[in-house]
């Protein structure tokens, strides 16, 4: 019989630090709400297949604001909640209805009629300065079921067997009342009081291993040394320098010994932030008794080829060490496609089908030869389960039945892995990079990054100037050096440049920039004007509405400058968020109309027939229950679902453009106005939404439109 694969799932429990300190406010809601979705059932679905083991990387800045929580800190959205809807005033209105739909509309608001109906009133794409105009058009009852059902959409199903009491609200729907939203944000509170408990009660049983990350989630070899970035990013132009080992050595220091306090031991495992790693850090990490590690296999590519060592496939498979002046580290690396298919595929897939294709892709490990072979799925544990029906119960369901008890496989925490491979490869040199395509551009690249990591060497350098000159103020020190862990932090250098944005970017500049002032606060000292200018300078927002008609020559090809020139565009590049997607089949959707005619074109990388040669194109449109579908095949061909294709067609070739008359969309258009969204299929499968979340919302142009939209 031969040996079975070994499976490790790591997930990546993490949010960064959203408190103002100096007010004892949380700004954002999103430890509370992935709180009572995401970090309990996680855990507690492993109850049932015993033979399932599992990883668990717990960031201490996650730990601590669950904690703050309890200890009774509230956030504005949950201050926004329990104040009674007839008591906000205008401005707080429109941030109810503005804010309170932040959620996978798809999973968490279209499948509740009360919860669609109010979106729906609100309009799906509203700007603040239009719910400024129309708010007044709901109802006091109205505004207060928004606040329940914003925070009852985001509790996971098993909490509504375990409070029966929620799941009465649920289906009541609708009209509730001050004391029963109350009740929820109660429930809230008692949710995050159970999250802690289990993951210890797990981990004593031996069920999960629990790691832990650099307390503040920094990205440390760029903490250390941001010059380190020229190694995997040679050309590079920095002119700064952020060179502070002593504060990577820190935040790891800080993240071990709280962990230690709250799990009773310190951690076998670190998951450095981001999967960002040198020679440097892990030395750290060993100086400190950590004994794993693990980033992507980018990094282990990479590694090998400096090392002239082979890159074959089947070198993914085994756990590697790492020697260093402070002794071994032992390295997992994960495997990038099983991990991206939880992350961003399987969500449009049956659940039976989607885990039925991963034990298949397990199998094609075990059997691609060798004797002994482990395999690491790491990837966030908390987003990707919004885009997944269920809160994707029935997906870990359906592959956990298939895992458990099956010879062929044995799920394994890391350090049964470890113990299992006593010989290790060592792996000379480590590379410098991070998981996202092993390099640090999204944290350093941009202009705008730079500029963040210029103002926070700027409020430390003043901080340690300001320390030696007030040697009897260690509390303010304290104080003051915890705003600078804290804006250390990877998130915030996440929201900068274009890689990714969200309805937040705004909150998350805001934040970063304040935890810098607050250095200058708490030491009585005052805040250069630098400081209070953003440094996003771009409105979070996706979409640019058509501004002309249009009748582009249906081709596949880009011919001329003008034939899109004042279409509408939604960039795709900067859709999404917390969850980083290494590739999107499509980067662009172009959308515009002539008198008769709808026009969709879309942009790959390297081509649209060549990147995405066999790849179906479908667009719906949609009004109320009604459904209405073009499907456009890979070769060309168009198939009509509910609707008529008298003169649809389409073409691809370096993009792909399809035209679509008005007339064959008739019934699905509200007035003169039309929702769609276009669905990406390859082999029959959902690959890419776009939209991600909502639709593209276009009204018919009237006679007026040119004139009213003509710009030079």
């Amino acid at each position: 019989m031969s040996a079975p694969l070994y499976v490790s799932f790591l997930w990546h429990m993490h949010q960064p630090y959203y408190k103002n300190t100096e007010t004892d406010k949380f700004i954002l809601p999103w430890v509370r709400l992935h709180g009572v979705k995401d970090y309990y059932d996680m855990v507690s679905i492993l109850d049932r297949y015993p033979s399932v083991k599992q990883n668990f990387n717990l960031v201490p800045s996650l730990l601590l604001q669950i904690e703050e929580y309890l200890a009774g800190t509230t956030d504005i959205f949950m201050d926004m909640t329990l104040k009674p809807a007839g008591e906000l005033n205008e401005d707080e209105r429109v941030f109810v209805l503005f804010n309170f739909f932040m959620a996978n509309w798809n999973t968490m608001v279209y499948p509740y009629p009360r919860y669609a109906y109010l979106l729906k009133k609100r309009g799906e794409n509203s700007h603040p300065d239009v719910v400024k105009k129309s708010h007044k058009t709901f109802t006091t009852a109205e505004i207060r079921d928004l606040q329940v059902w914003f925070n009852l959409a985001w509790i996971d199903p098993d909490f509504f067997q375990i409070y029966p009491d929620l799941m009465k609200l649920r289906e009541k729907g609708e009209n509730f009342t001050e004391e029963e939203k109350e009740l929820v944000i109660k429930r809230h509170i008692d949710i995050l009081g159970l999250i802690l408990p289990k993951w210890k009660e797990a981990a004593s049983a031996g069920r999960i291993e629990v790691s832990t990350t650099p307390f503040y989630h920094p990205i440390l070899p760029l903490v250390y040394n941001t010059d380190y970035a020229r190694r995997c990013m040679p050309g590079i132009e920095l002119d700064f320098n952020f060179f502070h080992p002593e504060d990577a050595k820190e935040q790891v220091r800080r993240g071990l010994a709280y962990f230690a306090e709250k799990f009773g031991k310190r951690p076998d495992g670190m998951w450095p932030s981001e999967g960002s790693v040198s020679p440097e850090i892990i030395e750290i990490m060993a100086a400190e008794g950590v004994k794993w590690s693990a980033t992507d296999e980018e990094i282990l590519w990479e590694s090998l080829k400096a090392g002239k060592g082979e890159a074959l496939p089947g070198a993914l498979y085994t756990p590697y060490t790492v020697n260093t002046g402070a002794g071994p580290v032992d390295m997992v690396f994960r495997n990038h496609s099983l991990s991206d298919l939880i992350g961003f595929t399987y969500q449009g897939w049956q659940p039976a089908e989607a885990a039925a294709h991963f034990v298949n892709e397990l199998y094609n490990i075990k059997n691609s030869g060798g004797e002994k072979k482990a395999v690491s799925i790491i990837l966030d544990g908390e987003n990707a389960w919004e885009c997944y029906a269920n809160d994707g119960k029935d997906f870990l369901n359906e592959l956990y039945s298939r895992l458990d008890s099956n010879s062929d496989f044995k799920c394994v925490t890391i350090g049964e892995m470890m113990k299992a491979f006593p010989e290790k490869p060592e792996l000379k040199p480590l590379y410098t990079g991070s998981w996202i395509n092993h390099d640090f551009y999204i944290w350093i690249g941009h202009e705008q990054d730079k500029k963040a990591w210029k103002l926070l060497a700027e409020a430390r350098d003043y901080l340690v100037k300001w320390e030696a000159a007030n040697p009897g103020e260690p509390e303010r020190a304290k104080r003051a050096w915890e705003a600078v862990y804290i804006a250390e932090g990877s998130d915030w250098n996440w929201w900068y440049g274009d890689d990714h944005s969200s309805k937040n970017d705004t909150e998350f500049d805001n934040l970063y920039r304040q935890h810098l002032m607050n250095v200058y606060t708490i030491t009585g000292g005052e805040a250069p004007i630098k400081f209070f200018e953003p440094i996003a300078v771009v409105e979070a927002g996706f979409d640019k509405e058509p501004s002309r008609l249009i009748a582009p020559v249906i081709d596949g090809e880009d011919t001329d400058f003008y034939e899109w020139k004042g279409a509408g565009v939604h960039e795709l590049t900067k859709e999404g968020g917390a969850m980083h997607r290494a590739e999107k089949d499509v980067d662009t959707l172009y959308y515009g109309f002539s008198r008769d005619d709808l026009y969709i074109r879309l942009d790959a990388k390297g081509g649209f027939s060549k990147t995405l040669q066999d790849a179906d194109v479908e667009v719906w449109f949609l009004e109320e229950s009604k459904k209405e579908m073009l499907k456009f095949t890979g070769g060309g061909g168009v198939e009509a679902s509910g609707m008529e294709k008298t003169g649809a067609c389409c073409a691809a070739g370096k993009i792909f453009e399809a035209k679509i008359p008005f007339a064959d969309v008739g019934r699905v258009m509200t007035g003169k106005s039309i929702r769609f969204r276009v669905v990406l299929k390859k082999g029959g499968k959902e690959a890419q939404e776009i939209p991600e979340k909502g639709f593209i919302h276009i009204k018919e142009p009237g006679k007026g439109f040119e004139l009213y939209n003509w710009k030079v």
